[in-house]
């Protein structure tokens, strides 16, 4: 896989994302302000309630755009042998199933489409996983508990 597609692929992924908080952000502001919205009573809360929706918008509006900024500071390189940020990991289950992970400090549960049939993950390193995963290296094999089940994992390649 390569890297420096997949990195743009987040980076459009989160760019069109902003887009669309944005428009939403104005869209529960514009509620929250509109004369309609402000209640006659105190038992009329639309407007109240559309400025908590405001907030919250505009909340996830500037965690994306941090999540954007750090992306475009990523120099996509060699991560040799170990797992470490910015790393490329693809693990193998008990069951066989892959899956394709990006380790990151932002935007943990990302997924963006690679080549149509590969699904990349964005996860934290401060996500059990993302723990588990920093200082492994390629053909390990740990454990991570679940719940109360054990998933079993192997590092099949690191990029």
């Amino acid at each position: 896989m390569n890297k420096q597609n997949i990195l743009d692929l987040i980076i459009e992924k989160l760019t069109a994302d902003i887009k669309v908080t944005e428009q939403a952000v104005a869209m529960s502001r514009d509620t929250a302000t509109h004369k309609d919205c402000l209640g006659s009573s105190k038992y009329e809360t639309m407007g109240t309630e559309a400025s908590y929706l405001a907030q919250g918008q505009g909340t996830r509006l500037l965690e994306l755009e941090r999540a954007l900024n750090y992306f475009k500071q990523v120099q996509p390189k060699s991560a040799g042998n170990t797992v470490t940020l910015s790393t490329l990991v693809t693990l193998d289950d008990e069951a066989g199933k892959q899956q394709h992970l990006w380790l990151a400090i932002d935007a943990g549960g990302l997924k963006v489409q690679y080549h149509k049939q590969i699904t990349v993950t964005v996860i934290t390193s401060k996500s059990p996983l993302g723990r588990a995963l920093i200082g492994k290296h390629a053909g390990e094999s740990f454990e991570l508990k679940v719940g109360k089940t054990l998933q079993c994992y192997e590092i099949s390649s690191i990029t």
